[in-house]
């Protein structure tokens, strides 16, 4: 065979060129030269007298060839680094962990955890992707996915990790222009901002003790950035379902955020950290996926629980 072949290197980048399917992102992404990506795309096709990449479309995807060498790539990649760790342990290998989260999590709590994880683990990079799913954790688009619910499927490994619980809010501005909502049937006279994503559980019914009543609303504002729902709910858009308290505290405590519906709540969903099961748990990607679970929503739940107490509200009660 070539050498072209022989590199490990080599076929790094034909894995993350099979993820961004962009040869700068690529270049940019493994710090090397546009050219140099080119070449080594094209060369190893060439050697191996077969197309990976189908580039009559924009974006280019995979051929079913190279979807199926693409799938084999991953596990040889991650034994490789795991092999060459155990033959020169000395040599730091630098590794690299894929992790997506809600955009919202991400942008709001990901840079302290994230900071946390390499005090201990200065060798591993985390490359950070927002709001993919099963499927992506299934393809190989990323290794680890924070996502809003607990799949049942015998490909994932899955740690489960909060549950999940919001309450309606709403602007001052909002309420004093368009009425206080009291109860779910109320809202068919509002509008409603929803988040929408990967997995992410959109509710048709509120809860409150024993009671629950299925939600119909005027109009409703669908955004998949969690952050850009609550700027749409400070100017007085409409109201939410689904902001966490724990990304309100200031504006509740400033009173420029208030509870609606007189405690009626979505009802709890839960979240999980999952990988692919074939991903050894003793390896980096594995360990990760558990420290990442056992952390991801220590700040989340405390921040919760602030924002219960600024409420006046005792959620055992609800």
């Amino acid at each position: 065979m070539s050498s072209c072949l022989d590199h490990i290197e080599n076929w790094r980048v034909i894995q993350k060129f099979a993820q961004t399917k962009s040869i700068t992102r690529t270049a940019i992404e493994l710090d090397l030269e546009i050219s140099k990506v080119s070449r080594i795309v094209t060369q190893i096709e060439k050697d191996l007298e077969r197309r990976i990449f189908d580039r009559s479309e924009r974006p280019i995807k995979l051929t079913p060839f190279g979807e199926e060498l693409v799938s084999k790539l991953a596990p040889c990649l991650q034994e490789w680094d795991a092999f060459y760790r155990f033959i020169d342990p000395q040599e730091g290998v630098f590794s690299n962990v894929r992790l997506s989260t809600p955009i919202g999590i991400g942008r709001f709590y990901l840079n302290n955890q994230l900071d946390e994880y390499r005090k201990y683990h200065p060798n591993v990079s985390v490359e950070l992707f927002v709001d993919c799913g099963v499927d992506d954790v299934l393809t190989n688009k990323v290794d680890v996915a924070f996502i809003p619910s607990c799949p049942e499927d015998k490909r994932l490994a899955v740690y489960p990790c909060m549950d999940a619980f919001t309450m309606p809010l709403a602007s001052k501005e909002y309420v004093a222009k368009h009425g206080f909502p009291h109860r779910p049937e109320d809202l068919k006279n509002h509008v409603g901002i929803l988040k929408i994503g990967s997995d992410f559980p959109i509710t048709s019914r509120l809860i409150l003790r024993d009671e629950s009543r299925v939600i119909m609303w005027k109009q409703s504002i669908r955004q998949i950035d969690m952050l850009n729902i609550k700027d749409a709910l400070l100017k007085g858009h409409g109201i939410s379902l689904d902001v966490p308290l724990g990304m309100v505290l200031d504006e509740i405590q400033r009173g420029e955020l208030v509870q609606v519906l007189d405690n009626w709540h979505r009802p709890r969903w839960q979240y999980s950290v999952v990988t692919r099961k074939e991903v050894p748990e003793a390896s980096i990607i594995g360990k990760f996926a558990k420290w990442y679970a056992s952390v991801a929503t220590r700040e989340i739940d405390e921040r919760r629980e602030r924002g219960f107490r600024l409420l006046g509200l005792d959620p055992s009660l609800l």
